[in-house]
């Protein structure tokens, strides 16, 4: 009897997913090791043992270090940044909102955009593309949410004033708490502190810019 072929839609056999798992483990290991020592200072031996294999298997999934490395800029973020919906008003509640899920998704990220600035710093051009890119998706998420409160100019200062806050806010935690920054950037008392900056600098509504 013919055995049946599997279908495209069928679930991996046990064999693959336990190869997808081991996969994922090397990949979480090395993003750790890689975002808190550093590629150079990393070793295969390191991101074998923290990912409870040898380091024949590691080369098994990734022939050197680098494509290692290069398969971490595969991985896309964990979250959306985007989630509320631009309101008509940009309120001190609102631009609490925008500041808290901006965080939430720094924070579920830390690990790889700690690596990619790392990286880019070193001369990495993936990894400056990404960055460049991430910014950029960063950059349209919060401004769509003033462009729907306030004219085209007003909505440009005040996105680039937010960007700039937020970004040099968090880069600072990430250098000064490294992969302690996940854990300061849920703290309600940072976030509160920098919503504090910010509406000292961001326009809302029924106040006017700010100067």
């Amino acid at each position: 009897m013919t055995p049946a072929t599997p279908s495209p839609t069928d679930p991996p056999a046990p064999a693959q997913r336990g190869r997808d798992d081991t996969r994922r483990r090397i990949l979480a290991a090395a993003l750790e090791l890689f975002a808190r020592d550093g590629f150079d200072d990393t070793t295969v031996r390191e991101v074998a043992a923290r990912s409870g294999v040898t380091d024949a298997a590691v080369f098994y999934y990734f022939p050197s270090k680098r494509s290692l490395l290069d398969a971490l800029w595969t991985i896309r973020p964990e979250r959306n940044i985007r989630t509320l919906e631009p309101g008509p008003a940009m309120t001190p509640a609102r631009l609490r909102e925008i500041i808290d899920e901006t965080l939430d998704f720094v924070a579920d990220n830390h690990d790889l955009m700690r690596l990619m600035s790392c990286e880019a710093l070193g001369g990495d051009q993936t990894a400056r593309a990404l960055q460049q890119e991430s910014r950029a998706v960063w950059r349209r998420a919060i401004h769509a949410h003033f462009a729907a409160a306030f004219d085209a100019t007003t909505a440009d200062r005040a996105t680039d004033i937010l960007h700039a806050l937020i970004h040099g806010v968090t880069m600072r935690a990430m250098m000064e708490h490294g992969d302690r920054a996940g854990d300061i950037f849920r703290d309600s008392a940072f976030r509160e502190q920098l919503w504090r900056k910010a509406v000292l600098v961001v326009p809302l509504s029924g106040m006017g810019p700010a100067s």
